[in-house]
């Protein structure tokens, strides 16, 4: 400090010295720590969190490769119910979808004399108690495709339609297959019938009708197998057929394989350690919902490929393996 401050500092008085004295003192702390202190950015920054992921390794296994197309379900054997006499519908046993056997009573009918005997029909003859009536029965075991008659109640002449009985053992779907396509339908080959609701049956193309529809498309018929369940008609379901077998096809989940916006370029994340994942192009085969075909490169058996948390990671980025 210079004399000259010194000397108009003990010149002050007393009191006043000791005040600021005490201000001295207490600015003293703050100032030391603002000299020594840098930014609190600058401090409080580390290392940047690495990303979370998941690995998985390349699967070698056959895969087939399928197209679909659709079709639809018909019953081409139907049976026509009749009423065999003129009568009244006293009773309908069945509904519209109902799944009928052979012989299953559907209708049971009353004629117009038997009705206006009523009751006192026994009392006169006790022989003539099923004079009269009627049981209309299914001609052959299906489904019930059509029902002209809904209700009892109604007076039907003979040769009447009452339903009509679609025989479930000739149940078909009617597949148009573009020309391009025959040669995957040929030698009757298995396929897989898509129901709506995702249940799938095998079925076999039979031999294509003998004309080509408007569209150059061929129409076959596909023949399932162990139907149980019942089948409405003009169901439009998918068929799925063999387009190519891969006996040993490398296989990734969907999950592990990135591109760009215009699904020009595709590649993968491999970890080269413990911590760094870096970029690998790949070229895709087969590709589905579920799993990709790798045509290159060929990835070996403890190579380990990013399956979760690898969306938007540069190359050579850090990361952290999770199970």
């Amino acid at each position: 400090m210079p004399i000259t401050s010194l000397l108009a500092l003990l010149s002050f008085p007393r009191v006043a010295r000791l005040a600021l004295g005490r201000a001295v003192l207490l600015a003293l702390p703050a100032l030391v720590l603002a000299c020594h202190s840098g930014d609190p950015a600058e401090e409080a920054a580390g290392p940047p969190p690495r990303a979370q992921v998941k690995t998985v390794q390349a699967l070698t296994q056959p895969l087939e490769e399928f197209v679909s197309f659709p079709a639809t379900s018909i019953y081409p054997r139907k049976s026509a119910v009749t009423a065999p006499i003129a009568a009244y519908v006293t009773g309908v046993r069945v509904r519209i979808g109902d799944r009928v056997s052979a012989g299953q009573v559907l209708f049971t009918l009353e004629t117009r004399e038997r009705r206006a005997l009523g009751g006192s029909i026994t009392r006169i003859d006790p022989s003539l108690r099923d004079f009269g009536l009627q049981a209309v029965k299914a001609p052959a075991s299906g489904v019930v495709s059509v029902l002209d008659q809904p209700q009892p109640g109604a007076f039907v002449p003979e040769g009447a339609p009452l339903c009509t009985v679609a025989e479930s053992s000739q149940l078909v779907f009617q597949l148009s297959l573009p020309y391009e396509y025959h040669q995957l339908a040929a030698g009757q080959p298995t396929v897989t019938i898509l129901l709506p609701d995702s249940t799938r049956l095998m079925g076999t193309v039979q031999a294509p009708l003998a004309s080509v529809s408007t569209g150059q498309a061929e129409v076959y018929l596909v023949r399932p197998q162990n139907v149980t369940a019942v089948i409405p008609e003009n169901l439009v379901v998918q068929v799925r057929l063999t387009k190519a077998r891969h006996a040993a096809a490398q296989l990734l989940p969907a999950s592990a394989v990135l591109s760009d916006e215009t699904l020009d370029n595709y590649w993968v994340m491999k970890l080269v350690n413990d911590s760094t994942a870096v970029k690998v192009p790949v070229k895709l085969g087969t590709q589905t919902p579920e799993q990709m075909q790798i045509l290159s490169p060929v990835f070996g058996a403890n190579d380990r490929i990013l399956s979760a948390g690898n969306y938007g990671l540069a190359d050579t980025a850090k990361v952290k393996v999770v199970r």
